[in-house]
């Protein structure tokens, strides 16, 4: 039992190491994810992976509309930036009040922008 019982101790910690790993790999990309979407739109260009998902689900809701609920491609890029905006409200990744102010400035001005825009002409950008 003795073998046995530290076999399966060994394996036990191994798969914690691998999911916390795992976890903090996931993590870290998303939070890159989340800062090259914000520095694609304050540079002027709508994120080329926003892109590719929102022309994915575009394609998905034509060929099988009763499956996809979701709005149009300027309404999936309104929540994208809603949410990217909601996020670095409340993000501790800035040095200061004042680079924070400037980034969500710039994020709310381009929302304001896409609002009256349609998804060809935000898929321009």
């Amino acid at each position: 039992m003795g073998p046995f019982l530290l076999v399966f101790v060994i394996a036990f910690v191994l798969v914690i190491i691998f999911i916390v790993v795992y976890t903090r790999r996931v993590a870290d990309l998303a939070l890159t994810d989340l800062f090259r979407a914000a520095e694609s739109i304050t540079n002027g260009n709508f994120p080329k992976k926003w892109h590719r998902q929102i022309n994915r689900s575009l394609r998905l809701k034509r060929v099988i509309p009763a499956l996809t609920p979701e709005p149009s491609g300027t309404g999936q890029a309104l929540q994208k930036i809603d949410r990217l905006i909601r996020f670095f409200e409340k993000s501790p990744f800035f040095e200061n009040a004042e680079a924070r102010e400037l980034l969500l400035t710039q994020l709310k001005e381009n929302r304001q922008r896409w609002a009256n825009m349609t998804w060809e002409e935000i898929s321009r950008e």
